[in-house]
């Protein structure tokens, strides 16, 4: 909250010298300060956490709350700031819908990205060809990785749409898509990592070509080090990660929330069957996807009903504990 500075010109709130997840961009062309205005990520991700600290104190009983409160040195008027700020922060959107990357980045320099790969064929790292060019990765809409897009890999397209309806911006619902396709055609994918945030995207985007042939990159980034250097002595703990995320959250569809669990699987065609468990609350969930079914079982005690419900076919189902359930999916291609 407290880098958030108020602007009387405009009702809004800006945070200034930061640095996105892109990496490329450290400062703005010809500036001698460090930092961006306005990172569309960032700006967002601090109103997500000021509204989850919020949410935190209302969940804690009373007494417990003012106590955190006091050792914390947190005021009221903190939490009207915090409130303010998740209603008033800033963020730049132009008239076809795409959001900026951070203040600016429209006035950059588009980039010959047909003329680069012919002369370079790899330009993962176009910092570092740029910059031995003589010119600099600051003048140009060019991201070494995902940085906006990392909003739709944290938070599912709901939680996004709250956030910029509390701000009062408009999200459609091609905003992803059209965010996706302006992007995707400005990264260089200097991290592996990249391109497991925008393997997720496509798949959350229904297409299964696309999403499978990044799927197929992330493993490679790891088997052969496809980068050279990245894992010579071992392995990409995050890419790995990422991958299996991909396969529990994108491919087999199931994502966790405070109030349900959805299910919306979209095996790659090569796939049969995915068997997994996840750990929900102290309770172990055995999942089963297939196709065109999922069978969940619940460990528990027999005829328990579980706290909360499964959303399967955009239908909520209640089910008990210690009994298999079998539930017939629509195919999301």
């Amino acid at each position: 909250a407290s880098l958030a500075e108020f602007s009387q010109k405009d009702k809004r709130y800006h945070i200034k010298g930061v640095m996105g997840p892109d990496e490329f961009h450290e400062k703005y062309p010809d500036s001698d300060k460090p930092g961006l205005k306005d990172n569309a990520y960032t700006n967002l991700m601090v109103v997500w956490l000021l509204l989850r600290a919020k949410d935190i104190l209302g969940i804690l009983p009373v007494k417990e709350s003012k106590r955190i409160m006091r050792k914390a040195g947190i005021k009221e008027a903190d939490l009207k700031l915090w409130d303010d700020i998740s209603r008033r922060m800033n963020v730049i959107i132009n008239n076809e819908g795409i959001i900026a990357q951070f203040d600016g980045y429209f006035s950059l320099l588009e980039l010959d990205w047909d003329r680069y790969r012919e002369r370079y064929e790899n330009i993962e790292r176009l910092d570092r060809i740029l910059k031995a060019e003589g010119k600099s990765p600051d003048s140009y809409k060019i991201s070494k990785q995902a940085d906006l897009l990392m909003l739709f890999y944290l938070l599912s397209c709901s939680e996004i749409k709250e956030l910029f309806d509390r701000l009062g911006y408009k999200f459609e619902k091609d905003t992803l898509q059209k965010n996706y396709k302006y992007y995707i055609r400005r990264t260089s994918h200097g991290s592996t990592l990249s391109k497991v945030v925008h393997c997720y995207i496509a798949d959350l985007l229904k297409q299964p070509k696309e999403s499978w042939r990044w799927f197929q990159e992330v493993l490679e980034s790891d088997i052969f080090d496809t980068q050279g250097g990245t894992v010579p002595e071992g392995i990409h703990l995050g890419v790995m990660g990422g991958s299996i995320d991909v396969v529990l959250r994108g491919f087999a569809g199931v994502d966790a929330f405070h109030d349900k669990i959805v299910i919306n699987p979209s095996l790659p065609k090569r796939w049969h069957r995915i068997k997994f468990r996840i750990n929900y609350k102290d309770t172990w969930i055995s999942f089963a996807v297939t196709e065109n079914q999922v069978a969940v079982y619940v460990q528990g005690r027999k005829y328990e009903r579980f706290p909360v419900p499964f959303e399967i076919n955009s239908k909520l189902h209640h089910i008990s504990c210690a009994k298999l359930y079998r539930f017939e999916i629509k195919n999301r291609f």
